[in-house]
């Protein structure tokens, strides 16, 4: 607590009106922002969306659907193929 009350705020310059030259009052003051606040700890970066062919699409459903036959769970199967669960639920509804 006492280092934050401690931190600097972060002031304006003053602006000068054009027509007096006297320095226009700065209202308010924001805080400093600090890049450490903005980092939210374990979150992992964004993956880029991957594009897939009809071909690759339609050997990930057949491995969706072998391994549901196979009794394994939703988790495992997602995991095993490196997609997400709710992709494999779309892989096993599509027509």
């Amino acid at each position: 607590m006492a280092v934050n009350a401690r931190k600097k705020l972060r002031a304006k310059a003053p602006a000068k009106s054009k027509k007096t030259k006297k320095p226009i009052a700065v209202k308010t003051v924001k805080p400093a922002k600090s890049t450490a606040a903005k980092k939210v700890a374990g979150k992992k970066p964004a993956r880029k969306a991957a594009r897939r062919s009809t071909a690759d699409v339609a050997k990930l459903r057949k491995a969706v659907i072998a391994g549901s036959r196979a009794k394994k769970t939703a988790d495992a199967i997602a995991e095993e193929l490196g997609i997400s669960k709710a992709y494999v639920y779309a892989l096993k509804r599509k027509p």
